[in-house]
């Protein structure tokens, strides 16, 4: 299993460096992948879902149906709204345009990422179709 190490510190980076070198002395080929930034939190995470959740209910309650389309059926088909589907539809497609270097996956954000991509899917969600929605915490906003 990989491991990982978060290096902050003077005595991080040195503890690291440490393990490279132990490493690369007991097996003498070692690939390494790094990430910069500080990633997203659990707790964004699950503010995220929060939010993606509470947009799936407000859009259902104004009548706002998703159009889902299908190779199958010959036409477009109207179904609820989701948290998942608010996630791939609304969410994925502004991040994928403010980041479009980060992945397919909210994962890839970093802890200052989050809010921008929130707060454009609010602006546009309450000037073209009245649905208000807050994000559930403003403690994200300086990458706490």
């Amino acid at each position: 299993m990989p491991e990982g190490y978060k290096v902050n510190s003077q005595e991080s980076l040195d503890n690291y460096l440490m393990f490279v070198k132990q490493l690369f002395q007991d097996k003498r080929y070692v690939t390494f992948n790094y990430k910069l930034g500080k990633p997203r939190t659990i707790k964004q995470n699950s503010s995220m879902w929060k939010f993606c959740q509470q947009i799936a209910e407000r859009c259902n309650d104004a009548g706002y149906e998703m159009q889902t389309t299908s190779p199958v059926l010959s036409k477009t088909i109207e179904t609820p709204w989701t948290d998942r589907s608010v996630m791939d539809n609304i969410w994925m497609p502004v991040q994928r345009a403010m980041y479009p270097n980060k992945s397919e996956s909210s994962s890839e954000l970093d802890t200052y990422e989050v809010s921008p991509v929130a707060e454009t899917v609010i602006r546009f969600l309450g000037e073209n179709y009245k649905i208000h929605v807050a994000f559930p915490s403003k403690d994200f906003k300086d990458g706490n």
